[in-house]
């Protein structure tokens, strides 16, 4: 499929998402699955059927793997769930086309305010981060608490790691954390790829792979605006 089919497969889907969600009256938990919540099934039994259909394969937080086929959609329904279930405006729905080579093409999409973040691979983004070079002059987003300051000059915590990672790449944030290593590959594909194509520096902290097809694979994303600051990040990572 070619990656502008994928894109507009990728809006239709956050549109449609965003009206449903709109309408949505239960923002509680299942009590099935622990941190999952009603729209998360919603949006979940809304997306996969219809990559389904397209011909793609789909890995989803909430269902697994299904289908077949030469390109896996990786699929975040609803990051950011819980701000969802407190009317809080940062929670998205995250999708990211994965082939033979790598990172192929991807949507984020703010699904309470309507920030749309897409990029395809090679193509780049008009997004620019900013010129941060040093820890102590960044505004960082975190997932997770580290057990000690880094150094940062201030930080936040939005608690929706595919639209912190875009924030990045927009120069709203100057770095983005995940401290415990503990987002699973939909949480950051979607964003990583828009944040490289945008021109950020993308690690980890032990320098493992970050593109992996695996439900069961934890790692821990960080992303900067400059190399520097990755740089300045990961040592100070390793000095706790």
């Amino acid at each position: 499929m070619r990656p502008e089919d994928l894109i507009a497969l990728f809006d239709d889907l956050a549109i449609e998402l965003s009206d449903r969600l709109d309408r949505n009256s239960d923002w509680d938990e299942t009590g099935a699955v622990s941190g999952q919540y009603r729209h998360d099934v919603v949006a979940d039994q809304l997306i996969v059927p219809r990559l389904l259909d397209a011909g793609l394969r789909v890995l989803t937080e909430e269902s697994g793997v299904s289908g077949a086929g030469d390109i896996t959609v990786v699929v975040d329904p609803v990051d950011g769930s819980t701000n969802a279930s407190r009317g809080l405006p940062w929670y998205a729905t995250s999708l990211c086309a994965v082939d033979a080579d790598g990172l192929y093409a991807s949507g984020v999409y703010n699904l309470a305010l309507g920030d749309r973040f897409v990029a395809v691979r090679g193509e780049g983004t008009e997004s620019q981060p900013t010129a941060c070079t040093s820890l102590g002059e960044a505004i960082v987003s975190l997932s997770g608490w580290p057990d000690r300051h880094l150094g940062w000059r201030q930080y936040r915590t939005y608690g929706a790691s595919a639209l912190d990672l875009c924030a990045v790449a927009t120069g709203t944030f100057d770095a983005f954390i995940d401290v415990d290593a503990a987002h699973g590959v939909w949480d950051y594909l979607g964003a990583l790829l828009y944040c490289s194509e945008s021109g950020c520096a993308v690690g980890e902290l032990n320098g493992d792979e970050l593109v992996v097809l695996d439900t069961q694979v934890r790692r821990g994303p960080i992303v900067a605006s400059t190399a520097e600051l990755l740089e300045d990040i990961v040592a100070a990572l390793k000095r706790t």
